[in-house]
C-alpha cells in the first residue's frame, strides 16, 4: 500500500469541521468523518485517529483517501 499524504486543513474548513463536531444535531456518522479529517489535519497517525474516534484503522484510512 503506498503511503498516504498528510491532509493539509485550511483554518476556515478547520472551523466549519469544528462546528460540525459540537453540533447536537449532527448526524453521529458526520462527526466521526469530520473528526478523523481534524485529527488527520494535525499530523496523527491512522491508528491514532481510530483510537481517538473509535471507530477501525481501515475506516480512518479510508476517509484520509
Amino acid at each position: 500500500m503506498g503511503k498516504i499524504e498528510r491532509i493539509e486543513v485550511s483554518a476556515t474548513d478547520r472551523e466549519r469541521l469544528e462546528t460540525l463536531v459540537r453540533g447536537r444535531n449532527t448526524p453521529q456518522k458526520v462527526v466521526w468523518r469530520a473528526r478523523i479529517v481534524l485529527l488527520a489535519g494535525e499530523g496523527l497517525r491512522a491508528t491514532e485517529v481510530a483510537a481517538r474516534v473509535g471507530t477501525s484503522t481501515l475506516t480512518v484510512r479510508r476517509w484520509r483517501r
